[in-house]
């Protein structure tokens, strides 16, 4: 349940037992062990809307390798008062806002390819916005959906809509037109989130629902995680390992845990290994990158945990985005980490659109502002995969840039880049299906990145 969701109860416990909390005159588990350190740099920050700033989300231009912050504004409302902005953050420390896409709702917002998706937050209707992103200066809506309290697209093409119930829609055959492939029947829900081979449904009061994805138009329900300490089932994601769930309680208010760690190493017996309660702050959003879960945590802000033991979680960097304080649904929004430059998207309800970089995502080739030095092709993620992984690679110049997959036999499997592009830091993802959209089966595959000064190959793994 995000902002003013059942506003009536929300609006009451926060009222009943919202206190301000004073960072120096109480510490919690947030602080405990590790202290706030200076890992953290805020790049660039922008104002949004006089309307609160919503959810955010990420796109990056497959020509020209520029990166751009989707950041919906307006809770629960539709256009006029309500819309989706694209700020070019090529150079974080001037996000420069280059259109508004006025027509289309944007509580929670999400891309796929050169499309972006916003619905409104509400639970009924032929709200759903879906607009043509090709030309970011110029967007032009050119479908409509069903509206949804959030929503979730995987690489493979499969939007998951999110409130009431769990409804997927295909997105391979038209982008501009879903078409629904399944749905649960449950109503109620919240937020949902695919991850490898799993569907991962926040239900609300119902519990967290996991799914076996492999086929998205019959996913099968592999458990139901329900537990008297979580009120509500809000969000969440899993470590990179796939062994470890974090679910966040948007409900919770102090002792109740703001977020529950799940050994779900054996699916059939999920673990529940570790919770946080913070006194001081509301959880809203958590993801999840190496050994790091980064938060959009409200009134306080920004935080970092790190995860290197999921099972002792400890905050080690928090940037406070917002002036307000106490248990409550004002500040940091949205989060986004799945940035080709390692920087990490922020959205305020109130202050608006924050860029940051976290030194420990900074490893990675391509984390300097401007042009890479060298080329490079990086090792897949993950690996071995199902049903899908991400390709990355730096180029330090334009030019022809040719991205393909071969078999053990050195035949062609799939061409996933073959045209001109500018220097950059580009990710591709490939979903383990032939240039003729077939899935291919498990086995030992090769990535070929070619240039005309650079050529390289390394091999990757598929397991159905």
């Amino acid at each position: 349940m995000s902002k003013k969701c059942f506003c009536n109860v929300v609006l009451l416990i926060w009222i009943l037992h919202g206190t301000p909390f004073n960072l120096e005159a109480q510490q919690s588990p947030w602080q405990a062990g590790k202290a706030a350190g200076n890992r953290v740099s805020l790049l660039g920050q922008a104002p949004v809307n006089t309307t609160q700033t919503a959810d955010i989300w990420g796109f990056q231009d497959a020509t020209t390798g520029k990166e751009y912050a989707i950041v919906g504004y307006g809770y629960f409302s539709t256009p006029p008062n309500a819309g989706v902005m694209i700020f070019d953050v090529s150079d974080p420390s001037n996000p420069t806002k280059v259109s508004d896409i006025a027509e289309m709702p944007g509580f929670d917002v999400k891309t796929w390819k050169n499309y972006a998706y916003g619905v409104t937050g509400t639970a009924t209707g032929e709200l759903g916005r879906i607009a043509d992103i090709s030309d970011v200066t110029k967007p032009q809506i050119v479908g409509s959906m069903p509206t949804a309290h959030n929503l979730f697209i995987s690489g493979n093409g499969y939007m998951i809509l999110a409130y009431p119930g769990i409804r997927i829609y295909d997105l391979n055959i038209n982008p501009a037109s879903p078409a629904l492939v399944w749905s649960d029947n449950l109503g109620g829900g919240h937020d949902a989130a695919v991850i490898g081979s799993r569907l991962y449904d926040f239900h609300g009061g119902a519990g967290t629902f996991i799914y076996d994805f492999s086929n998205p138009t019959a996913p099968q329900l592999l458990n139901k995680i329900v537990d008297p300490a979580i009120q509500y089932h809000h969000s969440g994601w899993v470590t990179e390992d796939e062994k470890y769930l974090f679910i966040c309680d948007e409900l919770a208010r102090h002792p109740t845990p703001d977020i529950t760690v799940w050994d779900i190493s054996d699916v059939e017996n999920p673990l529940k290994v570790a919770s946080i309660a913070e006194p001081g702050a509301t959880i809203h959003n958590l993801q999840i990158v190496k050994n790091y879960a980064f938060i959009s945590h409200y009134t306080a802000g920004f935080r970092i945990l790190d995860i290197t033991d999921p099972t002792d979680p400890a905050v080690i960097e928090t940037y406070d985005t917002s002036p307000a304080s106490g248990e409550g649904y004002d500040g940091a929004f949205g989060v986004f980490t799945f940035t080709a430059s390692k920087n990490i998207y922020i959205s305020d309800g109130q202050q608006g659109l924050f860029v940051f970089s976290f030194d420990g995502l900074a490893t990675d080739a391509g984390n300097d502002i401007g042009p890479p030095a060298e080329y490079a092709l990086s090792d897949n993620y993950p690996n071995p995969f199902n049903p899908e992984t991400i390709i990355r690679y730096s180029l330090p110049e334009p030019g022809q840039v040719q991205l393909a997959v071969f078999n053990l036999l050195g035949q062609p499997v799939r061409t996933l880049v073959e045209r001109d592009q500018s220097a950059g830091v580009y990710s591709v993802t490939w979903d383990g299906l032939d240039d003729a959209l077939r899935q291919v089966p498990s086995g030992l595959y090769f990535y070929t990145l070619k240039t005309n000064a650079f050529s390289e190959t390394k091999r990757m793994l598929l397991i159905r």
